[in-house]
């Protein structure tokens, strides 16, 4: 089954193109990445995806409707946006965050059973033990796990994650798409994640999404990341190198 279909899909800000024919499937289970440079229209494609925005041309179906169609489904999504974080001034602790994704409209008080799902999902980011700990006192990878665990609190079908890995540690980051590969096991849920971190997500995902206003390639990383489809993506002089038959980074051909 797909839960996502995108077909002959075009978007444009008024006369800038930004997306161009894009024309591909998610099928349910799976960890799709998608890549590109800044302003590929990475971002503007998971908006129409939520249904934020409204394609000019084109067909787009989440879980086999329109996604602006969406009414009970849309508890079905899990949604991290790029930059989202409460005020840091507001002490505010971290099962509440978690709480605000089980609960639509004004934030509720929780009964027992709904504390213990807040301490499962954080168990399953690996935040647990820190319910009652003030949001403002984490790090920033330890807030980033506890917004991924406000997006799955609903246990959600579909997760999708705008650029999650900004701003984190580098030795966080392995750890990172080691979590995101175990909630897709433990929950069946269906991935998709905008990255530019290339050498990260070859190694994790099932499918790669290669978008630069088109899209250059759709498949599994080993027939994706070739030097052809680097070069669309981020120009002339794209390289990779890679263990095995996965290329796992890009970086610009110098002197020497």
């Amino acid at each position: 089954m797909n839960i996502l279909q995108i077909k002959d899909l075009w978007f444009s800000y008024d006369t800038e193109e930004v997306l161009e024919n894009i024309n591909f499937e998610v099928e349910e289970g799976s960890l799709i990445a998608i890549l590109g440079p800044n302003g590929a229209g990475k971002t503007t494609l998971l908006k129409i995806i939520l249904g934020l925005l409204m394609p000019q041309k084109g067909e787009v179906k989440v879980f086999g409707k329109p996604p602006w169609e969406l009414r009970e489904e849309r508890r079905l999504i899990g949604y991290v946006p790029q930059n989202l974080s409460p005020n840091r001034k507001m002490p505010i602790k971290v099962k509440s965050i978690v709480m605000m994704g089980k609960y639509r409209g004004l934030l509720k008080l929780s009964g027992l059973e709904d504390r213990q799902v807040a301490r499962e999902t954080l168990e399953m980011v690996g935040m647990e033990g820190t319910e009652e700990k003030l949001f403002n006192h984490l790090s920033g990878g330890q807030r980033q796990r506890v917004l991924i665990a406000r997006a799955l609190v609903s246990k959600p079908k579909l997760l999708i994650l705008d650029e999650p890995e900004t701003g984190l540690d580098p030795s966080f980051q392995e750890g990172f798409y080691r979590m995101l590969t175990r909630i897709k096991k433990k929950l069946g849920t269906t991935i998709i994640i905008v990255s530019h971190d290339v050498m990260a997500v070859s190694q994790v995902v099932t499918k790669i999404a290669c978008i630069n206003r088109k899209l250059f390639a759709h498949g599994r990383p080993e027939e994706v990341l070739s030097g052809e489809n680097l070069e669309c993506l981020y120009g002339r002089g794209a390289a990779y190198f890679g263990h095995g038959p996965t290329p796992h980074i890009v970086v610009k051909k110098h002197d020497g």
